[in-house]
């Protein structure tokens, strides 16, 4: 379980690389999941509940934290919701895996089933519930948010019916399909087409804060190129200056993302005339 938590953890963390969040900010995206969202959980849906109710309110009680977040300023991209998302998640099910094992005489066989099974699902389902929240809210204001929820408990609940046939008896390699193949392949793929978003929106935006000068052309080409921060690393002596450089990349491609579409209007406006646009945050 230990392991694939570690492995589980890598990925979302490589997912995050360009502008990554305080230490403490994931920290308490665990903690929420691990305490808070068990807790919510608990109270609502005592003893046993049926599969529709509890992946609501599972769902509902996990992505709850996600408001939290986004509302002390944390969340700028569809990769931070996936993060985000996905660490509480990942919290709710280490807490989740113990209670099922906790005074049975098969905890080991359960930890070890589970950790290989719902360590990898949870995080897709409440971090990919939040990418689907982030990138629809814009278009469809409030009902992007909605259907940003629909998709988590959608996934969340296919999964538990899943659970509750026995597949194996039916078909070994569906059996291997469902339960071990497709949560960490879907997580992989999610995470890797968000970072290519992310990638992209910081080319395209990084342009336009160059040219403003938010940021100067050289710290756009080592926030997306490995390479030119390989070599300014190795002119980099001392550790603690190595890691101020790492900070002020994220902090640089932060304001690039926060360099959000109300200045791009304004830009738009000076140039071309007044821009009849005017999104709201259903968030807010």
């Amino acid at each position: 379980m230990f392991v694939n938590f570690s492995v589980v953890a890598g990925l979302l963390w490589w997912a995050d690389g360009y502008e990554r969040e305080p230490g403490t900010t994931i920290l308490w995206a665990i903690l929420w999941g691990v305490f808070t969202a068990i807790a919510i959980t608990s109270l609502i849906t005592p003893g046993e509940a049926s599969l529709f109710v509890a992946a609501i309110v599972e769902e509902a009680s996990k992505l709850l934290g996600l408001f939290w977040i986004y509302k002390r300023g944390s969340i700028h991209s569809a990769t931070d919701a996936l993060v985000m998302g996905g660490f509480i998640g990942l919290g709710f099910t280490i807490f989740e895996d113990f209670t099922y094992s906790a005074g049975t005489s098969e905890a080991v066989e359960i930890l070890i089933y589970r950790g290989i099974f719902s360590v990898f699902a949870h995080t897709l389902f409440s971090g990919i519930g939040a990418a689907i929240m982030f990138l629809l809210w814009k278009r469809l204001g409030g009902g992007g948010v909605v259907l940003g929820f629909i998709s988590s408990y959608l996934i969340h609940y296919l999964w538990n019916i899943s659970l509750s046939i026995n597949l194996a008896s039916i078909s070994p390699l569906v059996n291997l399909i469902v339960y071990a193949v497709w949560p960490p392949v879907a997580l992989v793929v999610t995470c890797i087409l968000v970072r290519q978003r992310e990638t992209s929106h910081i080319r395209s935006s990084g342009a336009i804060a160059v040219a403003n000068g938010v940021i100067n052309q050289d710290t756009l080409n080592h926030i997306l190129n490995r390479s030119d921060r390989k070599k300014a690393l190795k002119q980099i002596g001392s550790t603690s200056d190595r890691r101020k450089y790492r900070r002020d990349l994220h902090v640089s491609a932060r304001q690039i993302l926060e360099f959000d579409e109300s200045q791009h209007l304004e830009i738009t406006s000076d140039e071309f005339g007044p821009s009849s646009t005017n999104e709201e945050d259903p968030w807010a």
